[in-house]
């Protein structure tokens, strides 16, 4: 089957998003299976651009790309790319990733991540695709780095006493944000970690102000901070999306940072533990963390690794 660049159209999302929807649950529900408005966020940006490949009135083929902003340089995102099943390995994948990679060109974007960012579906390459694994391989992508997403259910979680003892003697308060420090967590994630300011300022527009664990030290100085995320956060946030996998009470925490002068004190595992007793109280089941590279440091309050990535940014 020829693929030619009739067949490849923008995607339009009030025409499209039910075919694309249906095609990636023929293709990965067996595995990856998401619903259609969950979907539908995760495809709504940054700076979005989609593209769909139609034979025969049916969407048989989708690339979905989005922009991500490092500095002053932007970052094209491939986002996900998905083929008919019983379509693959006849040229449409390779016709939708030209597509994509070209539309990149156009803007002058020198380099491509596999997955994307915020809002994201996988941050690489799932490790359990391995068809679509190998096929980037053969497009010559390096997929040799490995993260993970780690689960915890929390139904009987309970926080070591080591750690409390720790977090008492450090004289470490840990609570969530109210609207009246905002400015001030937000000034923390700036100075500390500018790469997780947009998260961080996307919870307090939403006003998810108590999603924001903070830890203060003896002065009340901020010298640490993470993000939460249950079923009472904003209905916009695309923290889990895996709900179908892992449960309608599904939570999540994510962007655990501390203060470098800080850091050998407990606090980053204290934060940790924080979360967990308060999302347990929300009524979180399983708690996901995605994009982990240091499994061991969640494992000492009970994280086990769920799925694994391969990274990669490519310039192109």
């Amino acid at each position: 089957m020829q693929v030619t660049t009739e067949h490849i159209q923008p995607y339009d999302e009030n025409n499209d998003l039910a075919d694309v929807h249906a095609l990636w649950q023929a293709s990965l529900s067996s595995v990856w299976p998401i619903n259609q408005e969950r979907m539908q966020k995760v495809l709504a940006g940054p700076e979005p651009q989609h593209f769909v490949v139609r034979m025969n009135g049916h969407v048989v083929g989708f690339v979905a790309t989005s922009k991500h902003s490092k500095a002053s340089e932007k970052i094209g995102q491939l986002v996900a790319l998905v083929v008919d099943p019983t379509l693959q390995r006849q040229g449409i994948g390779t016709a939708l990733l030209d597509t994509a990679l070209n539309h990149f060109r156009e803007q002058d974007i020198k380099s491509v991540r596999l997955g994307s960012v915020s809002p994201r579906f996988w941050c690489g390459m799932p490790e359990n695709l391995p068809a679509a694994q190998a096929f980037f391989q053969n497009k010559g992508w390096d997929l040799s780095a490995t993260v993970y997403d780690l689960v915890q259910d929390l139904s009987d979680y309970k926080t070591p006493e080591r750690i409390l003892e720790r977090i008492e003697k450090e004289k470490i308060t840990i609570s969530s944000a109210q609207q009246q420090n905002i400015t001030d967590v937000l000034a923390f994630e700036a100075r500390h970690f500018a790469n997780w300011l947009p998260q961080y300022e996307r919870c307090a527009d939403l006003g998810d102000f108590r999603d924001l664990l903070v830890a203060h030290d003896e002065s009340g100085e901020i010298i640490g901070t993470l993000i939460m995320y249950s079923e009472q956060s904003h209905p916009e946030r695309t923290d889990v999306i895996w709900q179908d996998l892992l449960g309608e009470t599904t939570g999540a925490m994510a962007a655990v940072g501390v203060a470098e002068s800080e850091r050998g004190r407990g606090i980053g595992i204290a934060l940790v533990a924080g979360a967990s007793e308060l999302l347990k109280e929300r009524g979180v089941g399983n708690c996901f963390i995605d994009w982990v590279e240091l499994t061991d440091f969640y494992a000492k309050v009970g994280y086990e690794k769920w799925r694994a990535y391969h990274p990669c940014v490519s310039s192109i």
